[in-house]
């Protein structure tokens, strides 16, 4: 093999585009720019909006999304057919509404029946922060009183929601101190009488502790002659279990 050889490998006519028998990438059409179809992102977006909202079965939350993720596929799918195919995506979309649609209307049904359904028989719901705490309490010179539209309450069957105070047991509670909320007024204090109520479990009855909403059953106590830091009002439980409700 000559020199020459060995420095010019191929020659012009050996070029792949001069190749009767190839045809050159440029020419194939392989990579032809005007093949790709961009895949819109409303429509992966209105996906994953589908798939959170399934937590709509379990809490309000998801049912939030499921309303933003149907507002967001529908504007997706009119902003899709308008492309003239310039865009695709629609199947993302499409099993994205599904899901919100499903989700909004079972998860709503399902939440409704729970609500109408997690009150005892013979028990009233009330409010704990709007119907109790919020109306405090009422004073004549020295003595405090309970308001008006509270004292009512008292030796009634009452349906409550709350939280529990921090305790050091996991489980086998006979009593707990229950409050309005979870807010650093009262887990970073010490909360006020009126946002605060001792629950007291029946003979031989005992309870775990919950980290979340709490629902109590049971007859409503107070003593307004309670002490400093001491809960006015009382519940002799018949039920504690967790909220199957966030509201």
């Amino acid at each position: 093999m000559s020199q020459q050889t060995l420095d010019f490998p191929a020659t012009a006519n050996s070029s792949p585009t001069a190749d009767s028998g190839h045809t050159g990438w440029a020419e194939s059409g392989e990579f032809d720019d005007f093949s790709y179809v961009p895949v819109s992102p409303w429509g992966p977006i209105t996906l994953v909006l589908g798939i959170g909202s399934l937590t709509g079965f379990f809490g309000i939350f998801g049912l939030g999304l499921a309303v933003i993720g149907i507002v967001i596929g529908i504007a997706a799918w009119a902003r899709i057919r308008a492309s003239a195919e310039t865009v695709k995506g629609m199947k993302f979309v499409a099993v994205g509404l599904v899901l919100s649609v499903l989700s909004l209307t079972l998860g709503s049904a399902k939440m409704a029946h729970a609500y109408s359904t997690e009150v005892p028989e013979g028990h009233q719901r009330v409010n704990f922060p709007r119907d109790i705490s919020d109306k405090q309490f009422v004073y004549y010179g020295s003595q405090r009183r309970l308001h008006p539209e509270v004292a009512p309450l008292v030796g009634e069957k009452i349906f409550i929601k709350g939280f529990m105070y921090q305790t050091q047991k996991d489980d086998g509670l006979t009593e707990f101190v229950f409050l309005k909320d979870n807010g650093e007024c009262c887990f970073g204090g010490q909360p006020k009488p009126f946002d605060m109520m001792l629950v007291r479990m029946g003979e031989g009855e005992t309870t775990r502790a919950y980290s979340g909403i709490v629902a109590v059953a049971g007859v409503l106590e107070a003593d307004v002659a309670a002490g400093e830091g001491k809960p006015v009002y009382t519940i002799d439980a018949t039920l504690v279990e967790e909220a199957r409700t966030r509201f």
